[in-house]
């Protein structure tokens, strides 16, 4: 559900709201900008599960000609069961992401656990197994976002409007890294426990260390925002101790056989056996009950709870679109108002405006405009052509409005508002 909007008084107001908040003249939904990608971006390297090394590495895809110096930040996490998938598999997501205004990081974490003594995963040793699996992923995705956000000045982004979103296993693990916060909260599975007996074979499970795990120990705090959920887990909901807790929108079939939405083992619906050494997890059904129980303001807590089978998202586009808005409204203050645009050149007049205003580009180049609201919908575009144009009003409520040129020189806004 949305932020709802403070209301509107004075243009001074505005101004105070506008030099607190982040700055929103991108809608951040729609397709604007061309993008960038660096790949293989290495963020450290950390032991695997049967004693050996993972170099860790991420992708990141970041927008041209946005003109931001603060671009909130998204982290991808790819599913696998936590012993497959590969962060490319998120490669259209992070482009569309980027192309409206976001710079969006595909990671990987370290995959892989002890199957049975007859089969290799997804069937598991025992129930610890799964645990360490979980927290060996969280500790990588912390490093991850403290990483990005030692590079913020370079990649200009905020390193407070961060975001984690997974699917399956990568949102399970992007949950952890948001709720799993306290050194007390870390299960004992995640130190040193009894090794994995297979035939004549002994593996040591050695301790895990501390939830924050060892990489990238920049100075930079792993905290977030908010997290988009689809389809994930918690090993234990009393993670969640707080209505300040990082904001959640969550989507989860109901009766999702591979991650259940209630209290289930993994793979439960699948049979074969699969289940059986998992643990009990905690879908987004039991977690949407501590969520209301702890008492999220409106707009910090969403949840989709799709009357379906499926381990899958049934619309993929409006689920992507909403989790985009839900992200946007987070850390955009709606009130953000009067303000000086990005272009020397270009002006309005009057400001606050009634029923015209007055554009002028301050170049004979012909420039294409779009009049949008805080929320980022269109409302009029056009082409303004001799430097000079207005923009009749009178259909449109009171409130902040931002305009949108897009000219050789690249994109430049300008904001209003309107009494």
């Amino acid at each position: 559900m949305p932020s709802p909007m403070r209301p509107i008084t004075t243009p001074a107001l505005l101004l105070a709201a506008a030099l607190h908040g982040q700055d929103c003249t991108i809608p951040f939904t729609d397709s604007l900008f061309a993008t960038h990608v660096e790949h293989d971006l290495w963020y450290g390297n950390a032991p695997r599960f049967d004693g050996g090394t993972d170099s860790l590495h991420l992708d990141l895809y970041k927008p041209a000609g946005d003109g931001q110096t603060a671009r909130p930040l998204v982290v991808l996490i790819h599913g696998g069961g936590f012993h497959a998938g590969h962060r490319t598999e998120l490669a259209t997501l992070a482009e569309d992401l980027a192309e409206r205004g976001w710079v969006a990081a595909t990671i990987s974490y370290r995959l892989g656990f002890y199957g049975s003594w007859l089969f290799a995963p997804p069937y598991a040793n025992d129930p610890s197994e799964v645990r360490r699996a979980i927290y060996r992923a969280q500790q990588d995705a912390r490093g991850a976002i403290r990483f990005l956000k030692g590079r913020h000045q370079l990649d200009s982004t905020s390193t407070s409007a961060v975001f984690t979103l997974g699917f399956s296993a990568g949102a399970i693990t992007a949950l952890h890294a948001a709720y799993l916060d306290r050194s007390a909260e870390k299960p004992a599975d995640c130190g040193a426990i009894a090794p994995v007996q297979h035939f004549l074979n002994t593996y040591p499970r050695p301790d895990l260390g501390d939830i924050q795990g060892d990489l990238e120990q920049n100075g930079h705090d792993a905290n977030v925002m908010g997290v988009v959920n689809f389809y994930g887990a918690l090993m234990d909901t009393a993670y969640m101790e707080s209505p300040n807790d990082p904001a959640l929108f969550s989507y989860h079939q109901t009766n999702d056989p591979v991650v259940g939405c209630g209290l289930q083992r993994p793979y439960w619906g699948l049979g074969l056996g699969l289940p059986d050494n998992n643990p009990y997890l905690y879908g987004s059904c039991a977690i949407d009950t501590r969520v209301q129980q702890l008492g999220f303001a409106p707009g910090r807590y969403r949840a989709v709870l799709h009357q379906g089978d499926a381990h899958t998202v049934h619309d993929p586009p409006a689920l992507s679109a909403q989790a985009m808005q839900w992200m946007r409204d987070l850390f955009c203050d709606l009130t953000t108002a009067i303000g000086t645009p990005t272009s020397p050149q270009a002006s309005l007049a009057p400001n606050p405006a009634h029923r015209t205003v007055a554009i002028t580009t301050g170049t004979s180049t012909p420039t294409h405009f779009d009049l949008r609201d805080t929320r980022g919908r269109m409302l009029q575009q056009g082409t303004i052509t001799g430097g000079h144009t207005d923009l009749d009003l009178s259909a449109l409520p009171c409130g902040v409005y931002i305009v949108w040129l897009h000219g050789a020189d690249g994109p430049a806004h300008l904001r209003f508002v309107k009494e």
